[in-house]
């Protein structure tokens, strides 16, 4: 009789593959075109499939919204950096200018400048023909301070203001003043925050007399309103995370990755420091951040690393007692939680499987943990009302 053979096909498991990928030549900290890439073209399919998927459930649109849609669907796409340690330096907390190969600011923009008093002299300089008449057509108001403060009080006028233009630009020297004018309706977003320009740009300044109303040649003004359309902008607040905007969901994925690749190299060596990132993430306004470059290490320096595993501050004193434990436990708990996402499926099972014995022998000797025995014992010492032993 012959031997019946069974045949069993191996089920291999899928590899994943990694969330990110080094450089294969120079040093470790720096991009990698491919990953970039890859993560771009990701992210723009998927806002993109989005937007297509809300205009579908959308009701019938009306023809006077189509500008305001086609506005809303052009959805930037920023940089987000985190880093190791909060950056404390207040020099680099500064909004910082970076030129981008591909701006993103539409041609097509409506600017208005606000500019110092006699507002006259910027429109005449904005008029005259050594101005460029492809940028004169953009700008299409020029505002001065004082009539900024009279026409512009009430709410509803500064909301009608924003809405009027697409990009506001101010005079780097009365920066202050129109902030204080402009308050919460410009400043509580970065989407139309005025961008600072130098309007003295070409002119020479004699810094001995104090003048203050000098006002800069078209060349040299129109060079430093062209350069502000064509950057982005690094205001970093004193936090372990940063957002940049790099592009515009109208752009491919090769544009976005050239614009990466001109960001990070102007942010990180003159703001952060390679050592200090944590990591670097590409995103849209509500959409999960993808990784295009992760640390190996998640501490800065060598002494920031334990020996050992976390253990609680001990404190004194039996009054101040409960709150300090209190802080402890919050602390290891927080710890243990980190702990848990480190773990991978079958140790975090094992685990939770551990944790629930425990729970369940403790059921069965039918004990009780020792704060609350310390809290019972102090209620049976307070119930009495003469003492044991007398004096």
């Amino acid at each position: 009789m012959a031997k019946s053979k069974t045949l069993t096909k191996k089920v291999e498991k899928p590899t994943e593959a990694p969330l990110t990928t080094k450089a294969t030549s120079g040093t470790r900290y720096q991009l990698d075109p491919s990953q970039v890439e890859r993560a771009a073209k990701a992210l723009v399919a998927h806002m993109k499939k989005h937007v297509k998927e809300k205009e579908q459930e959308a009701p019938k649109k009306n023809l006077a919204d189509d500008e305001d849609e086609a506005e809303q669907n052009d959805q930037p796409i920023f940089l987000s950096v985190a880093t190791k340690k909060q950056i404390n330096d207040t020099n680099n907390l500064k909004p910082t200018a970076i030129p981008l190969p591909h701006p993103i600011i539409a041609s097509d923009v409506r600017v208005c400048i606000f500019t110092k008093d006699p507002q006259r002299a910027y429109k005449d300089l904005v008029a005259s023909d050594a101005f460029p008449a492809a940028l004169r057509n953009k700008v299409q108001r020029v505002l001065g301070v004082d009539k900024l403060k009279k026409r512009y009080k009430a709410y509803e006028q500064k909301r009608a203001l924003l809405a009027e233009f697409d990009v506001f630009l101010v005079d780097d020297r009365i920066i202050k003043i129109v902030a204080e004018c402009l308050g919460k309706t410009f400043y509580k977003s970065k989407a139309k925050r005025p961008i600072p320009v130098r309007l003295i740009a070409g002119a020479y300044v004699d810094k001995s007399a104090k003048n203050l109303n000098v006002v800069g040649t078209p060349q040299g003004v129109a060079k430093e309103i062209e350069s502000a359309l064509n950057s982005t902008y690094l205001s970093m607040s004193p936090s372990a995370n940063t957002s940049i905007k790099i592009g515009t969901l109208s752009m491919t994925p090769e544009q976005i990755v050239e614009n990466t690749a001109a960001v990070v190299s102007a942010v990180i060596p003159k703001h952060v420091s390679w050592r200090n990132v944590r990591g670097l993430h590409v995103k849209g306004p509500a959409t999960t951040a993808v990784p295009i470059w992760l640390a190996d290490e998640l501490w800065s320096e060598v002494s920031q690393v334990r020996d050992g595993p976390y253990k609680g501050a001990i404190t004194e004193g039996a009054v101040t007692e409960g709150t300090a434990k209190g802080k402890s436990a919050e602390r290891k708990r927080k710890w243990d939680e980190w702990e848990e996402e480190m773990l991978d499926d079958d140790q975090l099972a094992a685990r939770k499987e551990r944790r629930d014995a425990k729970k369940a022998r403790k059921l069965e000797k039918g004990s009780i943990s020792k704060e609350k025995r310390n809290t019972m014992k102090q209620d049976v010492m307070a119930s009495v009302q003469t003492p044991l032993i007398a004096g």
